[in-house]
């Protein structure tokens, strides 16, 4: 993982005092990084909003977090003219700790994809009040729902009166489906 690195190495330079060289080519390197992580950073959070995708959101959140720590390194470049140098060491412990932030939020949203757990209570209320239209329907017993891209897969046991025909029975069942 690179925000151990980062931590590593940032909390070595303030122990050890580190000097760098400024680098007109860095700061070049820099602000074309920035420009272009910023330009996907936008690109992919509104993508992951259109299409509710956890795994373009996490692409994002990796190019904002590309973003600050070009951001810092080069602030901590600019510093170096006048003679900061802990800067670079503050900054990249500040940037390792947010990235573990960032890292477990992805995780503790990926398990809940994994498990099941995807489909927010608002979303699952409106799959109920459909059911709850079709008065034939005399309750559930099952819900399950699977993310699949920005839909959902759901599997849901429904309970008719029991002397309804199989296509009777069956006809409630597909429209339903249809509905949600």
């Amino acid at each position: 993982m690179h925000y151990q690195k980062i931590f590593i190495d940032s909390l070595s330079s303030i122990i050890n005092n580190k000097t760098y060289t400024f680098s007109i080519w860095l700061v070049i390197v820099c602000i074309t990084t920035i420009i272009t992580k910023l330009t996907l950073y936008i690109y992919t959070y509104k993508l992951s909003k259109k299409h509710n995708n956890l795994l373009i959101k996490a692409n994002s959140k990796d190019h904002i977090c590309d973003c600050f720590v070009t951001s810092a390194n080069l602030i901590s470049c600019l510093l170096t003219l006048v003679g900061i140098y802990i800067f670079d060491g503050i900054v990249g412990i500040g940037i390792s700790l947010w990235m573990i932030y960032t890292y477990f939020k992805i995780f503790i949203e990926s398990y809940h994809v994994l498990m099941d757990k995807a489909m927010d209570e608002e979303t699952k209320n409106k799959v109920y009040s459909i059911v709850k239209e079709h008065k034939e329907i005399i309750k559930t017993n099952h819900f399950n729902s699977t993310p699949v891209g920005y839909k959902y897969q759901i599997s849901l046991t429904i309970f008719v009166d029991g002397n309804l025909s199989t296509f009777e029975s069956h006809d409630i069942a597909n429209r339903l489906e249809k509905e949600i």
